[in-house]
């Protein structure tokens, strides 16, 4: 009404039509009313004044962390729990990714989404969801150095097993391990792993083989030397349609075990002196592992893996 404040607004459209609009305050006028109603100041209360002064702050600070470091560092359960919610989560000091397939041919980022590797991670990675999801938590890894997020990954680990908590640290060990070079060596010669349950040559294997000392090289591994030597002239695309009807049996006994030296554990150089990545990077840390077994006396030290919760 008038006398609640109630204006008459006139519309002028532009098709000349007019519009009487009445009873209408403007948006300032209503938060004047409301604030009459509520009692309240329009003004914001004044920030309260904190009690410690940035200096005394920071010297409190420091002897906390003092004081938690020292008792982390004799509480190793709890210490792992910390490092496992670290490594999914990150911090200030704690920069952690994980892998990306990054390649640009479509049809290597293809084979490796249809692995059997990548089938097994989202098992695991479905698996350590559902422990997470078991106390209110979201597993899903975002390393953006969220404390609050850290604090909450932390409290979820305090809550489980260690065979649990093992699992988490074995699942994001893996999802954050580095491709190619000395460590996946080091981990698939270590694991005792074996590379032949898990990758087979496909189209893009054979798309992307192109060097024919390389390609006939398997030709006498996979069939003989006589064999590679008489068909040594041949395009690559021949002996590559060899190497496949070996594998096949077209032809012959079929041999679908086979496995070039680059994928096998450890792995070996097809080309005398040529550079082979993942022979290389063996050859660079081997000592460390096999003189360890020598002096051990076993070929791989055994470790004992918990049955899964």
């Amino acid at each position: 009404t008038k006398r609640q404040g109630g204006k008459v607004y006139v519309e002028l459209r532009h098709d000349g039509t007019v519009t009487f609009h009445e009873g209408f305050i403007s948006q300032a006028e209503a938060r004047r009313q409301e604030t009459a109603k509520t009692g309240k100041d329009d003004a914001p209360a004044a920030p309260v004044k904190p009690e410690m002064s940035g200096p005394l702050a920071e010297y409190i600070l420091l002897h906390r962390h003092g004081a938690a470091t020292a008792s982390l560092a004799g509480q190793p359960a709890i210490a792992l729990r910390l490092m496992v919610a670290h490594a999914m989560t990150g911090s200030a000091l704690w920069q952690v990714r994980a892998h990306e397939c990054t390649s640009r041919k479509e049809d290597t980022r293809a084979s490796l989404e249809a692995s059997k590797a990548a089938a097994e991670i989202e098992e695991k990675r479905a698996r350590i969801a559902s422990l997470f999801e078991a106390r209110g938590v979201s597993a899903e890894a975002r390393r953006n150095g969220d404390a609050y997020r850290l604090c909450e990954i932390f409290a979820a680990l305090l809550a489980m097993s260690d065979e649990e908590v093992m699992e988490v640290l074995a699942f994001t060990m893996a999802e954050t391990l580095e491709a190619g070079g000395t460590v996946v060596e080091a981990v698939l010669h270590v694991c005792g792993t074996d590379l032949a349950a898990y990758w087979k040559p496909d189209a893009a294997f054979f798309d992307l083989l192109r060097d024919k000392r390389a390609i006939n090289a398997m030709v006498a591994d996979i069939g003989s030397k006589s064999i590679a030597d008489s068909c040594a002239g041949d395009t690559a695309k021949v002996q590559k349609q060899v190497i496949g009807n070996r594998i096949t049996g077209n032809g012959c006994e079929p041999n679908p075990d086979w496995r070039p030296g680059w994928t096998q554990t450890p792995p070996t150089r097809l080309v005398e002196g040529a550079g082979s990545p993942p022979a290389d990077s063996w050859a660079r840390i081997s000592g460390l592992f096999e003189e360890r077994e020598d002096i051990d006396g076993a070929a791989t030290q055994a470790f004992d893996q918990p049955d899964a919760a």
